[in-house]
């Protein structure tokens, strides 16, 4: 479960599903990069340190084709009614966060 691993772990798992896609598509370490707009630096970094834009991994995705992979990210909450719509917008209730002042 992703709720037990740290940023690390979930950046190697990126790093691996990345790593078997380019070999799936036959691509060299240098194709991909490039295709993604990135720099061997920065694609370096990604490789062995694990770090990394969000933007870069997405740039990497979309050069393998894994688009599709992104869109359960992006997915958007199905109604089946207006009704539905309208109650989901009456049941938002806007917080506020405020800061508690400390006392020295």
């Amino acid at each position: 479960m992703i709720e037990f691993m740290s940023p690390y772990d979930i950046l190697e798992k990126f790093v691996d599903v990345i790593e078997k896609q380019r070999v799936r598509k036959n691509m060299t370490q240098v194709e991909l990069y490039k295709a993604a707009g990135m720099s061997s630096k920065s694609y370096a970094n990604f490789m062995h340190n694990k770090t990394t834009k969000f933007e870069n991994i997405i740039n990497l995705m979309i050069a393998l084709d894994m688009t599709s992979k992104l869109e359960l990210l992006l997915e958007q909450e199905k109604y089946t009614s207006l009704d539905e719509i309208r109650d989901q917008k009456m049941d938002k209730v806007k917080k506020r966060v405020r800061k508690s002042k400390c006392k020295s």
